[in-house]
């Protein structure tokens, strides 16, 4: 189930999401206002939590030079981020990202990454080995 908000009005109105799973166009829904709310639905396998952390990358198998980096969001399969600088990333480069929680203890995350997605500055990459640090990022990520 999904809660949408009109941006008009206030009102919210509960939809079935998982029926328009895989759809290329927008949802239109009519709010009791009289507009009309264009909306798109994203399935994820894992909960993405936004977030403002300073970290580092380095593309493999060198890691000759570390890159500065904001991590923008988190999940247990990936993280999406922004570099600082240009860059000269492309899809499926192998990378390694340090960054820190923002928890007490604040463990210093490092892992492989593959990117995914590039997007200007913006990198959104998928973990290589999802075992590891994995209790910590899910402590991290419960809401």
């Amino acid at each position: 189930m999904a809660i949408v908000v009109c941006p008009h009005c206030g009102k919210t109105k509960t939809v079935n999401a998982t029926k328009f799973k895989g759809r290329k166009e927008p949802l239109k829904i009519r709010c009791t206002c009289r507009s009309v709310i264009r909306v798109f639905f994203e399935f994820r396998r894992a909960y993405r939590k936004e977030t403002s952390l300073a970290g580092s990358y380095a593309k493999l198998p060198t890691c000759k030079e570390w890159g500065k980096m904001l991590v923008k969001n988190v999940s247990l399969t990936g993280i999406g981020f922004a570099t600082l600088t240009m860059h000269n990333l492309t899809k499926n480069d192998e990378l390694e990202v340090k960054f820190t929680l923002d928890v007490m203890k604040r463990p210093e995350i490092k892992k492989r990454v593959v990117v995914k997605v590039v997007k200007d500055k913006y990198i959104g990459c998928e973990f290589e080995d999802r075992g590891q640090f994995v209790n910590e990022l899910g402590f991290y990520l419960m809401p």
